[in-house]
């Protein structure tokens, strides 16, 4: 049978071996370089082989031979059967998608209790503090997120200079047992503090760590609300970010004319509120980052909205890398 691979080729695309099972590429659809993933030997999640699977980490394209053969190439649904010498009985009908449950987004979060708050509060102040003697740190806020005094100061970053361990129930927190049987703490990581405010309420405290471990690099601070970070007054345009300083990035170069919305992750969904205003929106320019995650998650998701629009950056795989490239 005739590979997704081979098509590739066909198309005057070579691609380069990454694992011993996966190829990348350029992506016919889009033309980004190294964003097409390919595995000629992999079968779809029925377990069938229909000549590999692809994927595109940009524009999100994905499929299998079949798929290819259909969007590339113009050919019907039986044409392309013919193709890869593949039943077409045995397959469901062009266009078929599998049932899917119907999202409905929760309702917004309650925010935290009075004595987080508090806690929350005088930890923020302390950060801000030690953020605003630190040169070091003010300088990468600068050179390599491209943030300005004036929107570090609006944001209320912080910056905590060594890990804490804090009792949990000073911040209001119910008592938790780890696995080894200790009462666990309140941790409070060492690094970049982004705190998030609505209207005069602090509601979560997320800290972007200076290390990427098993525990992760981005880390929400127990008690937090999940909302999404949201720059979003009138504009009549909205950009979703993953990243909270990807979103401050862009509010401060374009916030005149987009509005910001920072979920977090590429996972996290909008709560009710915010898809309503999703749903009204003259355009959702979905900005999630250039990789699989943010491919996967803008294919399976943000098309529910009327104006969505895939906007991935040109280059580098969020805002930031691409304002580092000189763009």
């Amino acid at each position: 049978m005739i590979t997704i691979f081979d098509l590739l080729q066909m198309d005057g695309i070579e691609p380069v071996k990454a694992t011993a099972t996966e190829w990348h590429s350029k992506c016919p659809e889009c033309g980004g370089r190294d964003r097409l993933s390919c595995w000629p030997d992999k079968a779809n999640s029925s377990g069938k082989y229909l000549g590999g699977r692809f994927c595109c980490r940009g524009c999100g394209i994905h499929g299998d031979a079949l798929t290819y053969l259909q969007r590339r190439r113009g050919l019907s649904f039986r044409e392309a059967c013919k193709a890869l010498d593949v039943e077409p009985g045995a397959l469901p009908p062009a266009g078929y998608r599998q049932h899917r449950a119907a999202w409905q987004p929760e309702a917004p979060a309650p925010a935290p209790d009075k004595q987080w708050q508090e806690r929350a509060r005088a930890f923020l102040s302390y950060t801000q503090r030690a953020l605003a003697s630190n040169q070091q740190a003010l300088d990468w806020l600068r050179v390599e997120r491209g943030l300005t005094a004036e929107t570090v100061k609006a944001a209320k970053l912080g910056f905590n200079p060594a890990d804490v361990f804090d009792n949990r129930a000073g911040w209001g927190l119910p008592e938790q047992i780890n696995d080894k049987g200790k009462t666990k703490k309140q941790w409070l990581p060492a690094g970049l503090v982004i705190p998030l405010c609505l209207d005069d309420q602090l509601i979560r405290l997320r800290i972007r760590r200076q290390v990427a471990d098993q525990y992760g690099r981005y880390i929400m601070i127990s008690g937090s609300s999940k909302a999404a970070m949201t720059l979003w007054a009138d504009q009549q345009s909205v950009a979703v970010f993953e990243s909270e300083l990807d979103g401050l990035l862009v509010h401060q170069d374009a916030g005149d004319f987009v509005g910001v919305v920072a979920l977090g992750s590429a996972q996290q969904k909008p709560d009710s509120g915010l898809h309503g205003r999703f749903m009204a929106a003259e355009r959702v320019l979905c900005c999630l980052d250039t990789d699989a995650a943010g491919g996967k998650a803008a294919w399976t998701h943000w098309t529910m909205y009327p104006k969505f629009k895939r906007w991935p950056t040109i280059t580098g795989k969020d805002c930031t890398e691409q304002m580092k490239s000189g763009l």
